[in-house]
């Protein structure tokens, strides 16, 4: 979704076959490929988590802290923007990010199309962000609220899910407590726009990539085929 949206119902299904890498949607009738076939096998160090979080401090005393969570997958100048805007609402900004199974469960196909620990690496890239919850749980209870010390939870109008939705119980308790926001998401990206543009332009890079792949083959064999003919054809005269 474009994350920090209402909750998504199980609105794609994925297989368990060989043809994982599709997405249904049953709502809109989209059925087609994720263009980046499974999903991606990152490798994710401590070291490299440390680098990334070299700057996140925790919030000092008094500060309004600001919570907001999703998917937040192949991270987008969408996702930055609203970031951006739900910085403002107070002094410390924490982003939560959902496990893939989460995920999964809720967009099904193949998604999400970047694993946890790349997620979590491109949303601490963002300056806009102070602190990352990993694998945030997908209800907000009060105990997380205390916990984490959040004045305000935010959510967005939006969502990278083409489906209907229906709004989301996992928001019950900040709405109970009257710490619930919603702020106006980015329209202009959206995940599915991005898988969209991919898949359009998916056939036109396959035959440019075979085309190079021809040209390079022609190379080899024409300037280094005769010299192989011809160091065959001394070992048959020897």
């Amino acid at each position: 979704m474009l994350d920090g949206g209402p909750e998504e119902e199980d609105c794609r299904r994925g297989e368990d076959d060989d043809s994982d890498n599709e997405i249904l949607n049953e709502e809109s009738g989209y059925y087609g490929r994720t263009p980046l076939g499974h999903q991606s096998k990152f490798l994710t160090t401590t070291n490299l988590l440390r680098l990334f979080s070299a700057g996140v401090k925790p919030p000092e005393e008094g500060m309004k802290v600001v919570y907001v969570d999703g998917a937040w997958d192949m991270f987008h100048c969408g996702h930055v923007e609203f970031l951006k805007e739900a910085s403002k609402r107070g002094d410390y900004l924490i982003v939560g990010i959902h496990g893939d199974a989460a995920v999964n469960k809720r967009r099904g196909g193949n998604l999400p199309l970047m694993n946890l620990h790349e997620r979590v690496l491109s949303v601490l890239g963002c300056k806009y962000m102070n602190d990352v919850l990993i694998d945030a749980p997908l209800e907000i209870t009060p105990d997380m609220i205390a916990s984490l010390k959040i004045s305000e939870v935010v959510h967005g109008t939006e969502s990278d899910s083409s489906c209907i939705e229906n709004p989301a119980d996992r928001y019950r308790y900040p709405k109970e407590m009257g710490i619930l926001r919603q702020i106006p998401s980015p329209s202009h990206f959206k995940l599915m726009d991005i898988i969209h543009r991919i898949q359009k332009k998916q056939e036109e890079f396959q035959k440019k990539i075979e085309r190079k792949k021809k040209a390079e083959r022609e190379w080899f064999e024409n300037k280094y085929q005769p010299a192989i003919n011809g160091s065959h054809a001394n070992g048959v005269q020897n």
